[in-house]
């Protein structure tokens, strides 16, 4: 079949100009879509960036401990967590026996003054949690494989039942 035959049953679709101008407008977002100086965007998700770190690292470590190439999948719980500067006061009301009556806290964030407004003031960042950690690393020998869980094991405080090293 001929080109020109192609395209005079394409013509004769309803609606195929609207297809046609869809198709190529999202074929110039594709095209124009990402960072302007070429660089990889950031990861949208940090906790996702953690878990992948951490894999990584135990990968290296199985690398270098068992002399092979390792798999390893870090599961976790939770996110990150902050704790932020703030002020804490208690006022307590007694009465007349010197029973207490009331008690309030009150609590209030410090803040600081930034270019886009004001921020709070992080004291600290925790991780997400490892709660296990599974390993396998083909081809070590049995006395690689229980080093490297006994190490997984002191790295992050989990117990023997949260880590799984196989060979």
């Amino acid at each position: 079949m001929k080109l020109g035959g192609i395209i005079g049953k394409l013509a004769k679709i309803k609606g195929i100009g609207y297809i046609a101008t869809a198709l190529l407008a999202g074929i110039v977002l594709l095209l124009t879509a990402g960072d302007k100086d070429g660089a990889a965007s950031p990861s949208a998700d940090p906790v996702a960036e953690y878990v992948a770190q951490q894999e990584a690292r135990l990968c290296d470590m199985g690398r270098r401990l068992c002399g092979v190439e390792c798999t390893v999948v870090v599961h976790i719980s939770g996110g990150y967590t902050y704790s932020y500067a703030g002020d804490q006061s208690l006022r307590t009301v007694y009465n007349a026996d010197g029973s207490v009556a009331e008690k309030e806290i009150s609590l209030s964030h410090r803040t600081v003054n930034t270019k886009e407004g004001t921020a709070l003031v992080a004291l600290k960042q925790s991780t997400p949690f490892i709660k296990g950690v599974a390993v396998v690393c083909t081809g070590a020998s049995a006395a690689d494989a229980e080093s490297l869980k006994q190490l997984i094991m002191a790295l992050y405080s989990l117990k023997e039942d949260a880590v799984f090293v196989t060979n």
